[in-house]
């Protein structure tokens, strides 16, 4: 990888890694569009149920599949506005 390769690829790792933990889930973001482990899917690994699993950060998250660290969940409306993410009931 070149120098001027490993700036661009880490300032995107970087600019999704601070939208992954930001808690919003914002219309029109271009990161919720193309990859699985979004901003709801790290909220889960920061909940009280979820520090061990959803860990794929900031791009594969088929890892957590692979490793049985994947948790399911929903994106539920909240009565004061917006979006949480919960833990899915099987």
């Amino acid at each position: 990888m070149t120098a001027r390769t490993a700036v661009i690829f880490f300032c995107f790792a970087v600019i999704k890694t601070v939208d992954d933990h930001c808690g919003l889930r914002l219309p029109g973001n271009i990161f919720h569009l193309f990859f699985q482990n979004n901003t709801a899917y790290h909220d889960i690994h920061h909940q009280l149920h979820g520090t061990k699993f959803n860990y794929s950060q900031p791009f594969f998250s088929i890892w957590d599949r692979l490793l049985g660290t994947h948790m399911p969940y929903k994106l539920v409306k909240r009565p004061e506005g917006g979006f949480e993410a919960r833990l899915k009931k099987d």
